[in-house]
């Protein structure tokens, strides 16, 4: 895994759900890797409109500007169809993280990376995503995609691993997160529950501060 900038961690780090400009200042202050907004699933408490994505990746823009720090901008969708598929795209979004279904249309309308996600162990799913050149990482959630809760890591141990980069979602918080690097050896984590306020209202400042130093710590 390459290393960036000045980075204290060889494991980069998407923080997942952002609903407001102020979360993706808070965002580019850490100097994460890959900032994920939720579009085109309603439901999810999460889930914003296109034009409610837009602000988002303006604020991150600019922040990226700013601070010179390459933040991939990640829309996080279930099942799009290629308009929505368009959409995203037009957005300005980076990249295209897809759960659930993705139909030959759909691929043949995505002309930005894709990140596959697997709701759980798919193998079928898992070895058709490492034959698809647009394919650029793959990412291994919970059962539910945001609903905070773990899976059993052991079980990717046991998938053969080629060089597109792993990302490990799923109830990852402050406190397991250092464990699941050691045990997994993700490329990335990826978290979104886990640094939400108690009222899930919108992300905690501190325990996003505490995840990323947890990560970062480390090395």
């Amino acid at each position: 895994m390459e290393q960036q900038g000045t980075k204290n961690s060889l494991t980069k780090i998407k923080i997942c759900g952002l609903t407001s400009a102020e979360e993706a200042s808070w965002i580019a202050q850490e100097r994460v890797d890959y900032a994920g907004i939720v579009v085109f699933y309603p439901q999810s408490r999460r889930n914003r409109t296109i034009a409610q994505a837009r602000e988002i990746l303006s604020a991150l823009q600019g922040a990226r500007a700013l601070s010179g720090e390459p933040i991939r901008v990640v829309a996080v969708t279930v099942s799009p169809d290629p308009a929505q598929t368009e959409e995203i795209q037009n957005a300005g979004f980076d990249r295209i993280q897809i759960h659930g279904t993705l139909s030959e249309e759909t691929l043949a309308a995505v002309h930005i990376p894709v990140i596959r996600a697997f709701n759980g162990l798919e193998r079928e799913a898992y070895e058709k995503a490492r034959l698809c050149r647009k394919v650029e990482a793959y990412l291994f959630d919970a059962g539910k995609p945001g609903s905070g809760k773990t899976f059993d890591w052991e079980v990717l141990r046991l998938l053969p691993r080629d060089e597109k980069p792993v990302f490990l979602a799923g109830g990852l918080d402050p406190s397991n997160v250092a464990e699941a690097v050691r045990r997994v050896e993700p490329d990335a984590v990826d978290v979104s529950s886990g640094v939400e306020k108690d009222t899930r209202d919108g992300k905690d400042r501190e325990k996003l501060r505490a995840f990323v130093r947890a990560v970062r710590q480390m090395r």
